[in-house]
């Protein structure tokens, strides 16, 4: 199964300079715990979480109206995939780097969906001889919830 199948399309991104504030209301709005950071022409730069989010603020002593997301998530590496590749491909990914969600990218780095362990964890269908994709799912999950 490739990962376009089981993906979500319609994400919410924000840009470097957006605001914490503003970040935190669309979360809260689209009911998500990332936005992928992309750049004047919708290319991946990077990802921000709920956590880092809180985080930030608390290391930050400042209102998050005047944090913005490069200042809490730097220079550190944003991991991604393509929508063809296969979801195992994108399960090996979150499992070697610990992350619970990925970017999904075209062959230019643009933005183009985001999937989640949840995502996969939904199309997940443990049926007699299917053992297999399941099994990755549940390992991968292990994987990325366990302490750093």
């Amino acid at each position: 199964m490739n990962v376009n199948n089981v993906m979500t399309s319609h994400v919410k991104s924000c840009h470097p300079n957006s605001s914490l504030e503003d970040i935190a209301i669309t979360m809260w709005n689209s009911d998500c715990g990332c936005m992928p950071i992309v750049d004047g022409q919708n290319k991946l730069i990077g990802i921000i979480t709920d956590r880092d989010i809180a985080v930030g603020a608390a290391l930050k002593h400042k209102p998050l109206w005047k944090i913005t997301a490069n200042e809490v998530t730097g220079s550190r590496p944003v991991f991604s995939c393509r929508s063809d590749d296969d979801v195992h491909t994108a399960l090996k990914i979150m499992r070697r780097n610990k992350v619970r969600r990925l970017p999904i990218v075209d062959e230019t780095g643009a933005l183009k969906g985001i999937l989640s362990i949840g995502d996969v964890i939904a199309a997940t269908k443990k049926k007699k001889g299917a053992a297999l994709p399941f099994i990755d799912t549940m390992t991968t999950l292990k994987s990325v919830f366990t302490r750093h």
